[in-house]
């Protein structure tokens, strides 16, 4: 199964038979049978026909829309699970405020110790004096996460830890690329683009994956509700942002993977990735998520897009009342 990703802009889709055939004028740049596919993500202005748009729909494939910089417009995707009672369980769990510190606390600890790990991984070669001071605070920062008596002071604890998290991972790069603080909308610098765009594909993957379970991704737990956000597929995000887009970017960017000639600062509109950097991003971005790995936690080879169904399952069972929520950490 794959993911499909057009972003030739002016590109159209159209189906042949049991085929998806992506063209742009007279030229076909790609052909793919419609069983083989398991999401399509359009970014930027793509055309999709009628007949394209329906055969996705019945085949239970859901096409995600991006804009050309990378922010998540919208999805098109097949009648959500008929478990309405699930999702009855789900709205109460909202108001249920000891349940919602008691899972959020779990999220925000899972985040912050795999932030750590990443910062630990790195000193193992490089045992810089302040590296060593940020995996300490954000150590402290993990000792305060359950003596919050709230989801906003809980999320206060989480900023200060992801605070000492990036100025440590700005830290690791190489001189080439300056990062020293986290700006999203727009990014303002090539590693703020390589993130922003990381993260708007993994909460896409994390929204089909929990819809997937039957439950609602715009009602969450850490996140309050808010119009058009998928708050559940962000939460789920906290514990994946740094095992695989953190890492991956460090990779990508240390390796010489990805260059500054690979990316267009737009003034007042931010730093976009160009075309040539958008496809090897994707490439290496497939991969991670494809390629097997021991994981510890469960014994025996699995992959990040599987943990990712794994962990919509956990969570399906932890409103569910059926176990503790347990988030995924690397070991």
């Amino acid at each position: 199964m794959i993911t499909l990703y057009v972003k030739e802009q002016g590109a159209g889709i159209r189906r042949s038979g049991q085929r998806l055939i992506v063209y742009k004028g007279e030229s076909i740049l790609q052909t793919v049978r419609l069983r083989e596919v398991e999401r399509v993500v359009l970014i930027g202005s793509i055309d999709v026909s009628a007949s394209s748009q329906l055969a996705l729909l019945e085949a239970g494939v859901e096409t995600v829309l991006l804009s050309y910089g990378g922010r998540f417009r919208g999805r098109l995707c097949p009648a959500e699970g008929r478990n309405v009672f699930l999702r009855q369980t789900q709205f109460h769990r909202y108001d249920d405020t000891a349940f919602r510190l008691r899972i959020a606390q779990t999220l925000v600890d899972a985040k912050i110790r795999n932030g750590r790990f990443v910062l630990q991984r790195y000193y193992q070669n490089h045992a810089e004096p302040a590296l060593a001071a940020a995996i300490e605070r954000m150590q402290r920062s993990r000792l305060q996460v359950q003596k919050q008596a709230n989801i906003e002071a809980l999320l206060g604890v989480e900023g200060d830890a992801a605070r000492v998290y990036f100025a440590a991972f700005g830290a690791m790069m190489r001189a080439e690329f300056v990062f020293t603080l986290r700006s999203r909308r727009p990014p303002r610098d090539p590693v703020n683009a390589l993130l922003s765009f990381g993260y708007t594909l993994l909460t896409t993957e994390l929204t089909g994956s929990v819809a997937a379970q039957g439950l609602d991704p715009y009602v969450g737990v850490l996140h309050d509700l808010d119009y058009g956000r998928p708050s559940l597929a962000l939460d789920l995000l906290e514990e994946f942002r740094q095992p695989v887009i953190d890492r991956l970017v460090l990779s990508l960017i240390n390796r010489g993977v990805m260059k500054q000639a690979d990316f267009d600062d737009r003034g007042e509109a931010g730093v976009w990735m160009c075309d040539e950097g958008r496809t090897r991003f994707l490439d290496y971005y497939h991969r991670a998520l494809e390629t097997p790995f021991e994981d510890r936690t469960v014994g025996g080879k699995t992959t990040f897009r599987d943990l990712l169904m794994r962990q919509a399952q956990r969570m399906r069972a932890a409103l569910q009342g059926e176990s503790e929520y347990e988030p995924y950490t690397p070991r």
